[in-house]
């Protein structure tokens, strides 16, 4: 009896349970009720996997619903960082050029009007205007600042800037 429910044990796992016990069933080649109780209990088991495989196949497609998800907002996060990028871009080169643009308006003013002028705005945009206008000029423009300012403008000149927007 006992080579009987190892038999029907082996051919379940090998054949698919639901099939192979049903013909057991329907045939009654089951004739112990330790039997029964074993393949019921292998019948379970099979369903418990089987609602278990259902369960993961479901949050399978909701983990690929989210990743696809995230992907699509991490695209649109990059066109924002690249179009952010263009428009800092675009802005540093306007800036640039309305420099450049009242570097020479200093340039042509008189030194010591220029000097009282840079005095009073921000140390980065003095830096930046005495840069770009013609050294003989800048050096009079120091010329006409006090001793203080003087220095801090020069000090602040040769500081060079490091610009690094990789935001990493």
């Amino acid at each position: 009896m006992r080579g009987r429910v190892i038999l029907a044990v082996m051919a379940l796992l090998s054949f698919g349970v639901p099939v192979l016990a049903q013909t057991l069933v329907d045939d009654q080649q089951i004739t112990s009720v330790e039997e029964r109780r074993i393949l019921v209990s292998i019948e379970q088991e099979y369903e418990k996997l089987d609602e278990r495989e259902a369960d993961l196949d479901s949050r399978e497609l909701q983990l690929k619903t989210l990743e696809a998800e995230v992907d699509k907002k991490l695209a649109a996060m990059q066109e924002l960082r690249e179009e952010l990028s263009k428009l800092l871009n675009r802005k540093e080169a306007e800036e640039g050029r309305r420099v450049g643009e009242l570097s020479k308006i200093y340039e042509k003013m008189d030194p010591g009007k220029a000097a009282i002028l840079i005095k009073d705005i921000d140390r980065q945009l003095a830096v930046e205007i005495l840069g770009g206008i013609k050294k003989k000029t800048a050096g009079k423009i120091l010329d006409s600042l006090d001793a203080e300012t003087a220095t801090e403008l020069s000090k602040a000149f040769t500081d060079i800037p490091v610009n690094d927007r990789s935001g990493y």
